[in-house]
């Protein structure tokens, strides 16, 4: 099972989604750029992406230098699996706002789902030292590091993550992979239980404290987490996650 990300876009576009823009927040002032960005987020907010992809566009279009309108696309590309369109788009962001933290995160992000990690590393350390209090973006690195195999900065990383947020509960779960692949049963075991104490919903956890309480010999413990899983999985629509925990399930009943 694989580090959680929770699409970090998300959790920034969601700053962008939470206030409606003023004109303000739109260099140059282009109270017309500003209108196309908001209908955009509404569009957005219903299901609408085609209809805030245009709307975004237009914004561009009427403010070349809008870089909510570039981080508001480029978040939806991201979103729908167009992941080169989003770089172009955060790219442009960065060059407009050469200090947006923001920017380098979700570039990447972009970046790092593309496997250009050692781009995705080069945007998300900018980031870190624009705002280098962002529990997310070291998050973030931390799985990009996975990724290159680089599990002594992962674990830094994840710690640094931690640090900066106790409870970030996909942190806990991302460092209890990155202990359980260096051995660190115990510390693997303390990692998932904080992560399913701060979310009782997180699915994979329980699939993975289930692998190592097997690993460790408590069969009924592992049967009792996959069960778990199988359920959650099951209440939230992932057909995928939940066959294949019942085929575990299975399996360990068999043995």
């Amino acid at each position: 099972m694989a580090f959680v990300q929770k699409s970090v876009i998300a959790l920034g576009m969601l700053a962008l989604l939470g206030a409606v823009a003023s004109p303000t927040q739109a260099q140059g002032n282009h109270p017309g750029a500003v209108d196309l960005l908001n209908q955009g987020m509404t569009r957005e907010q219903h299901g609408d992406y085609q209809g805030a992809i245009h709307n975004y566009t237009q914004a561009i279009q009427s403010n070349p230098h809008y870089t909510e309108a570039y981080m508001a696309r480029g978040g939806i590309y991201h979103d729908l699996g167009d992941f080169e369109q989003a770089i172009s788009d955060f790219q442009q962001a960065v060059r407009i706002a050469p200090d947006n933290a923001e920017a380098y995160y979700n570039l990447g992000e972009a970046r790092s789902d593309l496997n250009d990690y050692d781009g995705a590393i080069a945007d998300l350390t900018q980031a870190i030292q624009l705002k280098p209090d962002r529990a997310e973006a070291y998050n973030v690195r931390a799985i990009v590091y996975a990724r290159m195999s680089d599990l002594d900065r992962t674990l830094a990383d994840l710690d640094r993550a931690i640090q900066l947020n106790p409870n970030y509960a996909d942190a806990y779960y991302n460092r209890g992979k990155a202990r359980t692949a260096v051995g660190d049963a115990s510390g693997a075991l303390a990692d998932y239980d904080q992560a399913l104490t701060l979310d009782p919903t997180m699915a994979v956890a329980y699939g993975n404290r289930a692998f190592l309480h097997y690993q460790m010999g408590d069969r009924q413990s592992a049967l009792s987490d996959l069960q778990q899983a199988a359920q959650l999985f099951q209440q939230q629509g992932d057909q995928d996650g939940y066959q294949q925990t019942m085929n575990y399930i299975q399996q360990l009943q068999q043995q």
